[in-house]
């Protein structure tokens, strides 16, 4: 297959993206001179399309002028596949495969999708597409990556912070995760990093003061928009989508009840249609699907769904074909319900819209699920005034404060009013009317990342009770902190050592205030006290985690009898439904600080340490070339030195004698790099890094030199301490000597 040679982006973007013509607007975002910093277009107006066209195009031409990773960031795990979709569309299209490649971060597994799964982050120097959620995101940006290996926290920091254009969409729905993104942006001016590293912020209700947090502040008055054109708007299409006819009005009030939602839907939804329920808490999400599910138990029924953020990827795999299957228009129809996982960004269309009262701009994101392209002449949207979780409609006058916030959860009860003046004036939810509705709605963060803040969470080194900084509040709004969850068939035991790594296909993310600390203390389906294990990297086990333990991020692992998890419903504390086990029996172990899985592995090879060394520096010379456009000359030598020399440590006799371990017919004194033997050290938390940084040292290498050397596992960081178990040094007599000692060097 060959690549087509352009020469102008109209002919390139209908290439890559079936045949359509750009926008003005996705035009100027490609060709103009500089790059914008923010899009402020309608929803349904093509703002996927346009970034990665966009990014494409000028990788393509002008190379310089755009960063070789574009990070795509998302509010929701459930915008991350469809977007993955276009963007692999689109480069096969373009028949670009070989220079772009298109990876996912969700839930700790990256994902390439490409055959031989190659690894982004062992590519410093390729092209390629990271979409991934902004859990999964900012957390690496952070230094401190959720569901993933703390040893590989500084790899995705460095490659996420250099040589990129951030794209940050639906920003209304990122909470303190956008202050967290402006703060980032200005770090990275302030500290200076290597290649056009810009961000972009989308969202169809931007506001501008949105990003004024206190080091990004005095830029956001120069910052490019990028808006629809007059051009934009007299287009057939978009004209077609600004226009289309949503009748907008309130509900009945026992909309409220989750039993009188289901009545209302079913009166009015109709056949051979799409009707679509956004609600706002997965509770009521769950409770309303029930509630229909009855209803129609014994009539013929439309094909009810439910979509929620807590399921496993392992279900969630189905919703992309799900949104795209037209088949309901042969029949009953369709009714889906669903949490904001649908508000923002989702390709799908209704005819009939009934959503829960949110937040203004919220409101306008699910309006845009309504009669999106224009297909139908009239579409209707009904928006309910704040449910109740108290099994009765209450007189919101007799409420007390807690009770008004409890309601309004996952919001604040002043933007629900706010929104509802809004809508109570409101008859049509047009795109061209709403743009015309006056509001200002304030973005105030509970936490704002600041320059310190970054400074102490560069070294990755826990602290002595063996916990991180919690950075949950700088990813989103505090309570929305989230862990990950795993169900195997554990047969009620303790999860082996050498159980396979937890992958993204087993993996449900459960909030921790969303019923899991009293999940977890109460008992499985066989009325057993329920355990929760997580893997602990120090200890290189198992470690079991009570609810007073959870902190975001965290990965845990339930037995497949602790319920919890239903394959409709996804995650519902209240199932005792059988879980299936849909973990990977081949894939890779755990690793632990011990371990050095590319110096033992049983199915690789045997390498002498001058061949490894002369290896790995020709790779670095390679790495730098091909990173021409990052100018590295400054620092080539001080790299190369430090490359070259990274295991010197390896030589050391603790670690000679472990690589020759169980292996024939090679001598002593042959000094390996890799070895298809090993085993564990004789001297606990021997680090052989360590031991290159310091042989490094006393020869006079560079800070760099020596800090490279020292970090390149990254088990050995900025803090270097004795860890419990290790031995103390000692003559050859047994006599304690006076002498320092720290990860396993004397």
């Amino acid at each position: 297959m060959t690549t087509t040679l352009h020469t102008n982006f109209d002919d390139f973007f209908r290439d890559a993206f079936d045949g359509r013509d750009p926008f003005d607007y996705q035009n100027r975002l490609a060709t103009e001179a500089a790059l914008p910093s923010l899009v402020h277009v309608p929803t349904g107006a093509g703002k996927t399309a346009a970034v990665l066209g966009a990014w494409l195009w000028r990788r393509m031409t002008k190379p310089e002028s755009i960063g070789r990773r574009l990070v795509y960031c998302l509010p929701m795990r459930t915008l991350v596949e469809q977007t993955r979709g276009v963007a692999k569309e689109a480069i096969k299209s373009l028949s670009l495969q070989p220079r772009f490649r298109v990876h996912t971060l969700m839930g700790g597994e990256v994902d390439s999708n490409w055959k031989g799964k190659l690894n982004w982050e062992a590519e410093p120097e390729r092209e390629c597409i990271i979409i991934g959620t902004q859990d999964m995101l900012l957390s690496r940006a952070l230094n401190r990556g959720y569901a993933m290996s703390r040893y590989k926290w500084p790899v995705h920091f460095g490659l996420l912070n250099n040589d990129c254009l951030w794209v940050f969409d639906e920003i209304q729905l990122m909470g303190n995760g956008l202050a967290t993104s402006t703060q980032l942006a200005a770090f990275r001016q302030q500290f200076k990093v290597a290649g056009q590293t810009h961000s972009i912020w989308m969202s169809a209700t931007l506001k501008k003061d949105w990003l004024e947090t206190v080091d990004w502040k005095e830029q956001v008055a120069t910052l490019e928009v990028i808006s629809l054109s007059e051009a934009d708007r007299e287009a057939a299409v978009l004209s077609a989508r600004l226009k289309a006819v949503k009748l907008l009005s309130k509900a009945n009030e026992q909309c409220r009840l989750p039993n009188g939602l289901a009545e209302f839907v079913q009166a009015k939804h109709q056949n051979g249609t799409q009707t679509l329920v956004i609600v706002n808490t997965v509770k009521r999400a769950r409770d309303v699907f029930q509630a229909l599910t009855k209803l129609y138990d014994k009539t013929d029924a439309p094909q009810l769904e439910l979509i929620h953020s807590r399921f496993r990827p392992a279900e969630r795999k189905t919703w992309h074909e799900l949104f795209k299957d037209e088949s309901y228009t042969q029949g009953m129809g369709r009714i889906i319900v669903a949490t904001q996982v649908v508000e923002a960004g989702v390709d799908i269309s209704s005819r009939l819209l009934i959503t829960d009262l949110a937040p203004f701009s919220s409101l306008v994101q699910r309006f845009g699920r309504c009669n999106r392209n224009g297909e139908h002449e009239q579409a209707e949207i009904f928006w309910i005034d704040r449910p109740t979780t108290k099994g009765k409609i209450a007189d919101k006058a007799e409420l007390e404060e807690s009770e008004k916030q409890d309601i309004a959860r996952p919001y604040d009860w002043l933007e629900l009013e706010t929104a509802q003046k809004l809508v109570e004036n409101l008859d049509s939810a047009s795109p061209e009317a709403l743009e015309k509705v006056p509001y200002d709605e304030p973005y105030q963060p509970k936490h704002v990342l600041r320059r310190r803040d970054l400074v102490d969470l560069f070294d990755t080194t826990p602290d002595l009770s063996g916990y991180d900084l919690d950075i949950s509040r700088f990813v989103r709004d505090s309570d929305e902190r989230d862990v990950s969850v795993a169900w195997r068939d554990l047969q009620g035991e303790k999860p082996p050592r050498d159980a396979p790594k937890l992958l993204r296909d087993e993996l449900c993310s459960v909030s921790i205030g969303d019923e899991l600390r009293t999940f977890l203390n109460g008992k499985d389906t066989g009325g057993k006290p329920r355990q929760a294990w997580t893997w602990n990297p120090l200890e290189r086990d198992w470690q079991k985690v009570s609810a007073s333990d959870l902190r975001a991020g965290m990965t845990l692992l339930l037995d497949i009898r602790a319920g919890g998890y239903d394959e409709r419903r996804g995650w519902d504390a209240s199932s005792k439904s059988p879980i299936i086990d849909v973990s990977d029996v081949l894939a890779e172990k755990n690793e632990a600080y011990p371990d050095d899985p590319l110096t033992f592995h049983p199915k690789k090879y045997l390498q002498t340490l001058a061949a490894h060394s002369r290896e790995a520096r020709a790779a670095a010379e390679q790495i730098i070339a091909a990173l021409d456009s990052l100018a590295l000359d400054e620092w080539r030598d001080e790299l190369l030195h430090a490359t070259h020399h990274h295991d010197w440590g390896k030589c050391h006799e603790i670690f000679q004698e472990t690589l020759h371990k169980h292996l024939e017919g090679v001598e002593r004194n042959v000094v390996l790099a890799k070895s298809t033997g090993g085993g564990r050290h004789s001297r606990p938390h021997f680090r052989h890094e360590l031991a290159s940084a310091l042989a490094l040292l006393q020869h006079g290498a560079s800070d760099l030199a020596v800090y490279l050397a020292a970090c390149h596992h990254g088990k050995v960081r900025l803090s270097i301490r004795a860890l419990p178990g290790e031995s103390k040094p000692q003559d050859d007599a047994g006599k304690l000597l006076d002498s320092k000692f720290a990860r396993g060097i004397w």
